[in-house]
């Protein structure tokens, strides 16, 4: 990252996933942001929790002061945008934040949103990627908040790659097994969730299986049996991206 002023910079919010668990998706994120040259920022070890998992559990008092603490340090850099990979995050902020808070100064979007609009920063840079390969539509992207065309555009724009929809997708797509808290309470369960979704659900031949969401790479990543390669889309739009 270059040296930029913070207000017209964006703020590149990893969440606590991939700050601690699944760092190739906030490095390859960072990575994509600055080859597009991007100006952006990020909280590193001073980002905290946005909250969402309180919420998921009923601590709504506890997650409204997690919510507080979040807006005033972005607030307080001076971002008017917030960009996330994290759909749990995206929806917290976007969706949440406005019903427990007075205001919420800043806007926020998933990074398949971003990485849409600023597309002509991106299509004639990406190579050929002769793959099949499936996307999984996140929970809270998808259903929650809506965002399904999106990814499926940014999968599209890579020459090369045959994007093959799994069994049930869109508003009908299963879960990965991993949110609500429930990989943290019933990891096995959890696991298990993910290996029958993959069996059942990912077409045959299907090379390469793109996730949105830092808890669903994870889960899938962790279960798959090498059948076949799992990405976060910042990660496949590297692959794609022509030195």
């Amino acid at each position: 990252m270059g040296l930029i002023t913070m207000h017209d910079s964006i703020l590149y919010w990893k969440g606590c996933m991939s700050r601690l668990r699944t760092k190739n998706i906030s490095d390859s994120t960072m990575a994509l942001l600055d080859r597009m040259g991007v100006n952006f920022e990020t909280l590193d070890g001073n980002e905290g929790c946005c909250g969402s998992v309180l919420l998921r559990t009923g601590q709504v008092e506890a997650a409204k002061r997690a919510a507080e603490v979040t807006v005033e340090r972005i607030s307080s850099g001076g971002f008017k945008e917030v960009v996330t990979a994290c759909p749990g995050c995206f929806r917290t902020m976007a969706s949440e934040y406005p019903k427990i808070l007075e205001e919420v100064p800043f806007r926020v979007r998933h990074i398949s949103q971003f990485l849409v609009e600023k597309k002509d920063l991106i299509k004639d840079r990406l190579g050929s990627v002769e793959l099949k390969a499936c996307y999984h539509d996140p929970c809270h992207l998808g259903r929650h908040m809506g965002v399904y065309d999106e990814p499926r555009e940014l999968i599209r724009m890579v020459p090369g790659l045959q994007l093959i929809e799994m069994k049930n997708n869109r508003s009908r797509s299963f879960c990965c097994g991993s949110g609500g808290g429930v990989r943290s309470v019933y990891p096995d369960l959890s696991r298990e969730v993910a290996k029958t979704v993959a069996a059942d659900q990912i077409p045959s031949g299907v090379q390469l299986l793109v996730t949105a969401c830092p808890f669903c790479n994870f889960n899938f990543r962790e279960v798959h049996v090498g059948q076949f390669r799992v990405m976060d889309l910042p990660e496949l739009l590297l692959l794609a991206w022509r030195v």
